[in-house]
């Protein structure tokens, strides 16, 4: 498969110059995030025609795979690395609207996706903040009511993020669309993204034999004996099948079992909404409560979802895995961020049966593209477990 990187602009989503010469290219595809890609490239004598078209102003640029549009966005910065040498960083078109103020509005009861295509589409018809970014036209299940004062100094990506992270609120991304004669930057817009079934399998087999205990403490005391220890070899390291090549993992406790959402008002009058996880109190978890500040929501049913949503990204243990294969075992592009995998763990390193199996979520998918060698491509997963 052949990587390419070509400049666009922000007003002009269309190639403005052939290739350039990308070399340690890296792009993530992150779920209700936005993505982020950075390479170097080294400015050949008598070749610079491609260096005027990489301006942190004005310039983006759009990755291919076999001239399909994989990876597109916003050129941040550049830092020269050597004589003739620059590194670019780039990240998703939607991370423009971070810096686009939100555009007075007064919605009451209205569909979520509703609301942040409203954000979104009410932004770019401001001259100078059209990127050109195309919506659909998705309904999800959940209502909200949304007031911008022309007096208010919040982003349009602030707002559309807090619709996104309320309980029940919509999943997003802007995606590379299109074809390489006609690319496209295009919101993804949903409840719940990607595949409820399984679209990949990501297994990993361990050269380890199953667990053996030691044997029973030696009845003699012989000179080999004085400190006896367990002969069998040490693990060095190893696999034996499956297409994951590394799985590391990170296991960690928000420790939250309570949250509070402060809404509009002051002292008495203050709207106030909690979410209390009864299962891990009655596990024996300690009460740990997080106080969260919404003081412009005035709708109790809207800061109860803040309220839920809080506790549901603060409670229990959260179990992340980075998934390591090459790219074409899974094909990549065939695994959707949001997509559920089944994980295969074949290790005596976990506690419980071998092998380890369970199914999650892909909420950030990072392909590393070397100057030589095979495409590695990293699934990070994340999982809540209770109790």
């Amino acid at each position: 498969m052949a990587y390419e990187v070509y400049a666009t602009r922000w007003d002009n989503a269309h190639v403005v110059e052939e290739i350039i010469p990308a070399r340690g290219l890296e792009f993530t595809l992150p779920l209700s995030d936005h993505g982020e890609c950075s390479f170097s490239a080294t400015v050949e004598p008598g070749r610079s025609f491609w260096r005027p078209a990489l301006s942190a102003a004005m310039s983006g640029i759009l990755v291919c795979r076999d001239s399909v549009p994989m990876w597109s966005g916003r050129m941040l910065g550049e830092s020269q690395t050597g004589p003739r040498t620059f590194g670019f960083t780039f990240a998703e078109w939607g991370s423009a609207f971070e810096t686009v103020p939100a555009v007075p509005l007064a919605l009451t009861n209205t569909n979520d996706h509703v609301l942040f295509r409203r954000l979104i589409s009410d932004a770019q018809a401001v001259a100078g903040q059209n990127y050109l970014v195309q919506m659909g036209s998705t309904t999800g299940a959940t209502t909200s009511d949304l007031t911008i004062n022309a007096w208010d100094t919040t982003m349009a990506e602030e707002e559309f993020r807090r619709l996104g992270e309320s309980a029940g609120g919509p999943e997003w991304y802007v995606a590379a669309t299109g074809t390489f004669e006609n690319p496209t930057r295009t919101l993804v817009l949903g409840d719940r993204l990607g595949s409820t079934a399984a679209s990949a399998v990501l297994e990993y087999v361990e050269d380890t034999t199953d667990y053996v205990p030691p044997a029973a403490p030696p009845v003699l005391t012989m000179l080999g004996n004085i400190f006896p220890t367990d002969a069998r070899p040490v693990f060095a390291g190893g696999r034996r099948g499956g297409n994951v090549i590394a799985h590391p993992a990170r296991r960690q406790s928000p420790g939250m079992t309570a949250t509070i959402a402060v809404g509009s008002g002051q002292e008495v009058a203050q709207l106030r909404r909690p979410a209390v996880a009864t299962d891990l109190l009655a596990a024996g978890f300690p009460r740990r409560t997080k106080v969260a500040s919404y003081s412009d929501v005035s709708i109790p049913e809207t800061l109860q979802r803040h309220a839920d949503a809080d506790l549901a990204a603060a409670r229990g243990m959260v179990t992340a895995h980075t998934l390591s294969t090459f790219e074409g075992d899974p094909d990549w592009t065939g695994v959707a961020r949001g997509d559920t995998v089944r994980v295969i763990l074949d290790s005596d390193v976990y506690a419980g049966v071998r092998p380890l199996v369970f199914e999650t979520r892909v909420l950030d998918m990072a392909v590393l593209v070397p100057d030589d060698g095979p495409v590695q491509v990293n699934y990070t997963t994340a999982d809540v477990w209770g109790v």
